[in-house]
C-alpha cells in the first residue's frame, strides 16, 4: 500500500510538472524543504507531502523525501494552498493557508512520534516513557519487565510520584485524595477499590494519564489530582490478540486472553481474565494503657494473621461502528464476578502492671463474600472537517452487589464454655448512571485556538445493609443495636467551558467549571437523616511556553474537591476486633483544595529532565483521628476479670493543610537498551487544627493536630541488557517517614527485579521476577493518646516470586 501511494504522488507530480510546463511556464514555482525527527533530528526517508489548492480542490500534488529527509516539488501554480506531510508512525503535520506567489523554501519541518499510533503497530517503547502535555503528563506503558504478569496496581506504583502503600492505598505526591478513571469515566466497578485495581492485567493498558493539577474540563474530584488509566484497543486489519499466563509463589494463577477483530466499518475488541490467588499477612495492634496521673495499668497484644482467597473472572467486550469517515458509535460491557474466603484469626492477650498475663482469648472471623458487577457503555464520536473539531457523547450504567457472610467465633481461654458464637452480613448494592457531552471547536489561523465546552452528570445510589447476631443453639438472633441500614444517594450535575490559544511558543488556556451537589444519607435504624445541598465553583489557568521543541515550561493553577465517601459517612462500627474499632462520620463536609504547580522539561541527547514546584491550600481536612472512647469491654475467666479500654477510628473535618514541594525525575540512557531513571519527590506539609469529643464517661477530650513535617520518596530503575538477548531490570522505592500529632508511621521500601527473553520470532516473551525481595514492604506505626500508647504493624502482600508467558497471534 505504501508502495502504491509513493508510485501515485510521483506520477502525480511527474504529470502535473508537465502539463505546468506547457500551460504555467510563465506562472509556475517551486516549493522546497526537509523533513526530519522532532526529538533526534534526523531525517525522515519517504515521507509524503501533499498539496491541494484551496481554489480547486481537483488539483492535488505532492512528493515524497529523499534518504536525506529532502524535497523538491517543481512547477507549482501560484495560488493558495492546504499541505499535509504524513509518516508512518509520526503525527500528521498541516500547514494551511499557504499563499505561494514565488518559489518558497519552507524550512526543516519537525514531526512528532505518534506514541499512539506506535502502540497501535505494537512498536512499544522498551520502556515507559513520559510526554508533558500543558495540563498533564502521559506515562505511556512499554515493555517494562518488572510489570509482566502485573497489576494496574503494579502499573500505578511504576509512576514517578505514585505511590501503593502496604495496604494498596494509592497516593499521588504523598496524598490519598485521589480520583482514578478508566478511560477518563469513573469505574463504578469496586469503585476502583485497591483490589479491583490488583485484579485489572497490565496488559490492557495502553497508557496512564497523571493530571496533578486538572482543569475546568475534568471533574473537580480529588484534591491529589487524577490517574485516568487508558485500556488499549487494538487498531490492527484482522484477527489479533494475545495469551498470558501468570503463576506465582505465594499461589497465585491468572489467565488472560486478548483477542480483536479488525475489518473495515467495524472494530471488535474483548478481554477476559482469570485469576485464582491467597494473599497471607497479618497485622499487630500493642496497647499500653495508663491512669490519669500517666500511671501504667495494663497491657493488650492484638495479632492478626490473614489468609485471603481470591477468585475473580474479568470480561470485557465491545464493538466500534464506523458510521462513516467522520463518526463512529462504540458499545462495550465489562462483568466481573468474584468470590473470597477470608480468614482472620485475631489473638489477644492482656497482662497487668507486672506483665503477667490476665486473659488470653481468641477470636476468629471466617468471610465469605461474593460479588457481581457489571458496566455498560456507550460512546458516540463526530469528527468535523477541521483538525480537533470533535463531538463526543457518553452514556454509562453500572450496577453491581456484594454479599459478605462472617461468622466470628470468640473464646476466652480457661472458660469452661466453647464461646460466643456471631455472624455479621453485610448486603452492599450499588447502582450509578453517567451521562456526559463534550465539544470542541478550533478556530484561527492553523487552528492554533479553541473553545471547549461540556456537561457531565454522575448519578450515584448505595444501599449498605448490614445485619448482626449471635448464634444460640444453632439459631440466628439479630442483635438490633449493631445492625443498621445505610441508604446514599449523591448526584453531581456539572458544566465547563474552557477557552486556549497558541500564540507562536506561548499558549495559554482559561476555564470555569460549575457542580451542583445532592447528597442525602439515611439510617433506616433510627430514621436519621443527614440531606446537602451545594454549588461550588472551580477556575483554572494554564500557561505554558516552549523554549524548543526539547525544552519547554508550563505555569498553572486549579480549584479542587474531595467529597466524603459512603463508608467514611456510615457511623456503625466495624466491629472485626471489639476493642479496636472503626466508624464513620456522617457530619462530613467536603474539602476543597486551591493548587499551583511550574513544570519544566528539557531533553538532551541522553538525558531527559522534568521537574516541578507546587504549592496548595486544603481546608476542611479530612483527617483519621484516635478516640478514647471511654468504654471497657468486660472479659472474664475462670480466674481474672478485666475491663479492655476500647479504641475507635474515625474521621473528622479537623484542620486546614499547606503542602508545597519539588517532584523531580531524571532519565539517562547511555546506549542503546539501556535506561536508567530516578526520582525524587518531597514536600512540607503544615497542619493547623485541632478537635474535641466527650467520651463515654462524660469527660471532654482535646486533640490538638498541629502538626509541620517533612516528608520525603523516592524510587529508582535500571534496565539492561544481558548475554543471549535476555534483558534485566530492578526497581526500588522509598516511601518516607510519616508523623502527626497523634501517629508516627516509620518509613518503607522495596525491591524488585526481573529478567525477560523472547522467543520464536518474538512472538513467544518469557518472564521471571521477584517482588519485594527482602520481604520488607510492611507499616510501623505508634500513636500517642492521653491515656493510651498503640503501636501497630501491617504487611498485606508477602514477598512473591513469579514466572510469565505470553503469546500473541494476528
Amino acid at each position: 500500500m505504501k508502495n502504491i501511494l509513493f508510485l501515485f504522488l510521483a506520477l502525480t507530480t511527474a504529470i502535473n510538472a508537465q502539463q505546468n510546463q506547457v500551460n504555467n511556464s510563465n506562472s509556475s514555482v517551486k516549493l522546497t524543504g526537509t523533513i526530519v525527527d522532532s526529538e533526534t533530528k534526523n531525517p525522515l526517508e519517504f515521507a509524503t507531502l501533499i498539496i491541494q489548492d484551496n481554489n480547486n480542490p481537483s488539483f492535488i500534488s505532492g512528493g515524497i523525501t529523499n534518504k536525506n529527509g529532502k524535497f523538491i516539488i517543481n512547477d507549482i501554480p501560484k495560488g493558495n494552498y492546504n499541505i499535509k506531510v504524513e509518516y508512518i508512525s509520526y503525527k500528521t503535520y498541516y500547514l494551511n493557508n499557504v499563499t505561494i506567489t514565488k518559489s518558497k523554501n519552507l524550512g526543516q519541518i519537525l514531526l512528532d512520534l505518534d506514541v499512539e499510533e506506535l502502540n497501535e503497530v505494537e512498536l512499544i517503547a522498551e520502556k515507559t516513557t513520559v510526554e508533558l502535555r500543558l495540563d498533564k503528563k502521559i506515562y505511556n506503558v512499554g515493555k517494562d519487565l518488572t510489570l509482566n504478569g502485573g497489576s494496574a496496581s503494579d502499573v500505578l506504583n511504576n509512576i514517578p510520584s505514585v505511590a501503593v502503600d502496604a495496604e494498596g492505598t494509592i497516593s499521588l505526591r504523598g496524598n490519598n485524595n485521589v480520583k482514578i478513571l478508566i478511560n477518563g469515566k469513573p469505574s463504578t466497578l469496586s469503585g476502583v477499590s485497591p483490589e479491583a485495581l490488583k485484579q485489572m492485567p497490565v496488559s490492557t493498558i495502553q497508557k496512564v494519564e497523571v493530571i496533578t493539577n486538572p482543569s475546568s474540563k475534568y471533574s473537580s474530584s480529588g484534591t491529589a489530582g487524577i490517574l485516568n488509566i487508558i485500556l488499549r484497543k487494538s487498531k490492527k486489519t484482522g484477527i489479533n490478540g494475545s495469551v498470558t499466563a501468570t503463576i506465582k509463589d505465594p499461589e497465585y494463577y491468572k489467565l488472560g486472553l486478548s483477542l480483536g477483530l479488525k475489518r473495515k466499518l467495524f472494530n471488535i475488541f474483548s478481554n477476559v481474565t482469570y485469576t485464582d490467588r491467597e494473599r497471607p499477612g497479618y497485622s499487630l495492634f500493642n496497647n499500653d494503657f495508663f491512669d490519669n496521673s500517666n500511671t501504667k495499668i495494663g497491657y493488650e497484644n492484638e495479632y492478626r494473621s490473614l489468609d485471603r482467597n481470591y477468585k475473580n473472572l474479568t470480561i470485557n467486550a465491545g464493538i466500534e461502528l464506523l458510521l462513516n469517515k467522520t463518526s463512529s458509535i462504540t458499545n462495550s460491557v465489562a462483568y466481573t464476578k468474584a468470590s473470597g474466603l477470608n480468614y482472620t484469626g485475631i489473638d489477644l492477650n492482656n497482662f497487668n502492671t507486672l506483665n503477667n498475663t490476665t486473659i488470653n482469648r481468641s477470636r476468629n472471623t471466617e468471610e465469605d463474600s461474593n460479588e457481581e458487577n457489571i458496566r455498560y457503555s456507550l460512546n458516540y464520536k463526530r469528527k468535523f472537517n477541521s483538525k480537533g473539531h470533535i463531538l463526543t457523547a457518553d452514556y454509562q450504567y453500572s450496577r453491581s452487589f456484594e454479599l459478605e457472610d462472617r461468622a466470628i467465633n470468640e473464646v476466652i481461654l480457661g472458660n469452661n464454655n466453647n464461646g460466643l458464637f456471631e455472624e455479621a452480613i453485610t448486603d452492599d448494592h450499588q447502582i450509578s448512571q453517567l451521562a456526559q457531552l463534550d465539544y470542541t471547536l478550533p478556530f484561527g489561523k492553523n487552528y492554533n485556538s479553541k473553545i471547549e465546552v461540556g456537561y457531565r452528570g454522575v448519578f450515584d445510589n448505595y444501599n449498605i445493609d448490614y445485619t448482626e447476631g449471635s448464634i444460640i443453639n444453632n439459631q440466628f438472633i439479630k442483635n438490633n443495636i449493631y445492625s443498621n441500614n445505610l441508604i446514599y444517594s449523591q448526584d453531581v450535575n456539572a458544566g465547563y467551558l474552557q477557552f486556549a490559544q497558541g500564540f507562536n511558543k506561548f499558549s495559554a488556556s482559561l476555564g470555569m467549571r460549575v457542580e451542583h451537589t445532592n447528597l442525602a444519607v439515611l439510617l433506616t435504624n433510627n430514621n436519621s437523616t443527614d440531606n446537602k445541598s451545594y454549588t461550588n465553583w472551580f477556575p483554572s489557568v494554564f500557561l505554558s511556553y516552549e523554549f524548543t521543541n526539547k525544552e519547554k515550561i508550563s505555569l498553572n493553577y486549579s480549584k479542587r474537591i474531595d467529597r466524603p465517601t459512603a463508608g467514611n459517612l456510615n457511623p456503625f462500627p466495624n466491629r472485626v476486633s471489639k476493642t479496636n474499632l472503626f466508624y464513620g462520620n456522617p457530619d462530613l463536609d467536603p474539602m476543597f483544595t486551591n493548587s499551583f504547580e511550574f513544570n519544566y522539561l528539557n531533553k538532551w541527547d541522553k538525558i531527559t529532565f522534568n521537574t516541578a514546584l507546587f504549592y496548595s491550600k486544603t481546608e476542611d481536612v479530612i483527617h483519621n483521628v484516635i478516640i478514647e472512647t471511654g468504654e471497657t469491654e468486660i472479659i472474664t475467666n475462670s480466674t481474672n476479670t478485666i475491663a479492655a479500654p476500647i479504641i475507635a477510628k474515625t474521621k473528622r473535618n479537623i484542620a486546614e493543610e499547606d503542602r508545597y514541594g519539588l517532584d523531580a525525575t531524571v532519565t539517562y540512557v547511555p546506549r542503546k537498551k539501556w535506561r536508567l531513571s530516578l526520582n525524587l519527590f518531597m514536600y512540607n506539609q503544615k497542619l493547623n487544627g485541632s478537635y474535641n469529643y466527650t467520651n463515654n464517661n462524660n469527660q471532654l477530650i482535646n486533640v490538638d493536630f498541629n502538626a509541620n513535617q517533612f516528608r520525603w520518596t523516592g524510587s529508582a530503575s535500571a534496565r539492561l541488557p544481558l548475554m543471549y538477548d535476555i534483558n534485566f531490570q530492578t526497581n526500588y522505592y522509598y516511601i518516607g517517614a510519616n508523623n502527626n500529632s497523634q501517629t508516627k508511621t516509620k518509613a518503607l521500601d522495596r525491591l524488585d527485579f526481573a529478567f525477560s527473553k523472547n522467543i520464536f520470532k518474538n512472538k513467544v516473551s518469557v518472564s521471571i521476577g521477584v517482588t519485594d525481595i527482602f520481604n520488607a514492604y510492611r507499616r510501623y506505626s505508634t500513636s500517642n493518646l492521653d491515656n493510651s500508647i498503640s503501636y501497630n504493624e501491617l504487611q498485606s502482600d508477602q514477598r512473591n516470586l513469579r514466572a510469565t508467558f505470553t503469546y500473541k497471534f494476528n
